[in-house]
């Protein structure tokens, strides 16, 4: 009879990809489940940029060598470290997809349709029909089943309403009317490439002003520079630096104040905006200001159909009320974890998952409260700072789920006195 598999991973995404790639490193036993680099490869828009700097958008490989700089000068594409041009979608799904058939050619590309807990195990139900046996899971789907719509559009039908993260060619909205809702980078970007491919675009903002991603200073910044506004691998100042530098120690703040810093929706009146929150990069910018209508401070408070058209009421700054009518709607409002909407997770699991605001409660190595089962990426951005929604979180993630979980293992092999046990590490 085969033993069960130490460890399975649901999602190969970078997050999936790079613990997968860390614990392989450690010699831990593993299946990891689902499309390499989906959404990369299927959702993000033709003629995207990555938001993050070059040397801020590898995946985590545990010796440090396959990074985007080293796949750009093994493939002669262009890689600008730090302050120059973007990193192209095309560039990173190659990297990416690179990445995985190099470190993780091991991925199983078929989906996982039920966890459910088993007295001290797990079983995955897969698509195929086969059922594994594992003492651990990680999920790491990434984005997946966290599309944020506002209930103020549920109205709309399906043909006029639609979220950023289903549309790979904008160019089937050419000589459209589009209204675009969101002031973040997906928003903003969204409007541009419709923009550019002759669509007639405006630009929905609840916010006022709209936020941008300082131009990187360059040669060398002062000691003052420095000091006030540390550099980070996702912009400059001081929040910033410390989220992106110390997840370990964000995650001991208390509660509420790890909330108010990472939660980039909800009211905020008498608040600083949170870490990170929505901001255009700088070098988007001029591809949207005098290029399209931005109406500033603006709530949709309710949407119907008529005539064949979108109809959305609108609330400006000053309290007056008016209509858009616009042929089709994007909602580009970002995304929300909430573990009740993984569709693969079993009732008995899901009653024994103790959440905050509807996303796991987890320790400090990524583990929920039912011991066992991890959690990364946006799903653990309330735990560890808001880091977790952007590339760079796989690194520090990655180096942690496979130390905790390699040390477990070797723990459980290590023979133990009569009467004596091994604690499980919860904490360290």
């Amino acid at each position: 009879m085969m033993s069960d598999l130490p460890v399975a991973i649901i999602g190969a995404g970078p997050f999936g990809v790079s613990v997968a790639a860390h614990l392989r490193s450690c010699g831990v036993d593993f299946r990891i489940f689902g499309p390499p680099i989906d959404r990369w490869q299927t959702q993000m828009p033709v003629g995207m940029f990555l938001k993050s700097e070059g040397f801020a958008s590898s995946l985590s490989d545990p010796s440090g060598h396959y990074t985007l700089q080293q796949f750009c000068r093994e493939t002669a594409s262009p890689y600008v470290p730090h302050g120059g041009a973007p990193v192209s979608l095309e560039t990173f799904t190659r990297y990416a997809l690179s990445f995985q058939q190099r470190l993780v050619p091991m991925v199983e590309n078929v989906l996982v349709s039920m966890v459910e807990r088993q007295s001290n195990r797990f079983e995955l139900q897969l698509a195929t029909g086969e059922v594994v046996k594992a003492t651990r899971v990680i999920v790491a789907t990434g984005l997946a089943h966290a599309e944020h719509v506002p209930s103020a559009l549920a109205q709309l039908p399906a043909e006029m309403l639609s979220h950023s993260s289903v549309h790979r060619d904008l160019g089937k909205f050419k000589g459209r009317d589009v209204v675009v809702i969101g002031g973040g980078q997906s928003a903003l970007e969204t409007a541009a490439l419709l923009n550019e491919g002759q669509a007639t675009v405006r630009l929905l903002v609840r916010r006022s002003p709209l936020e941008w991603n300082g131009v990187p200073t360059p040669g060398q910044r002062s000691l003052w520079q420095r000091v006030r506004r540390p550099a980070s691998p996702l912009g400059n100042g001081l929040e910033t630096w410390f989220c992106t530098k110390a997840p370990h120690l964000f995650y001991h703040l208390p509660e509420e104040i790890r909330l108010d810093r990472v939660r980039v929706y909800g009211p905020r009146r008498g608040k600083r905006p949170a870490v990170l929150g929505p901001a255009g990069a700088w070098w988007l910018r001029e591809r949207i200001e005098g290029r399209m209508p931005i109406l500033l401070g603006h709530r949709v408070r309710g949407a119907e159909a008529r005539g064949g058209k979108a109809v959305l009421h609108v609330e400006g700054p000053d309290g007056t009320q008016h209509d858009l009518t616009a042929d089709h709607v994007i909602a580009a409002t970002g995304y929300r974890f909430a573990a009740g909407s993984l569709p693969f997770l079993g009732r008995r699991l899901m009653s024994e998952l103790r959440c905050a605001q509807q996303t796991p409660a987890l320790s400090s190595g990524f583990e929920s409260s039912v011991p066992g089962l991890y959690f990364t990426g946006l799903a653990s951005a309330d735990n560890f700072g808001p880091t977790m929604r952007f590339l760079w979180g796989a690194h520090y993630t990655a180096r942690r789920i496979s130390s905790v979980v390699a040390r477990q293992l070797r723990s459980a092999r290590t023979p133990f006195p009569a009467g004596l046990a091994p604690a499980r590490d919860r904490t360290a």
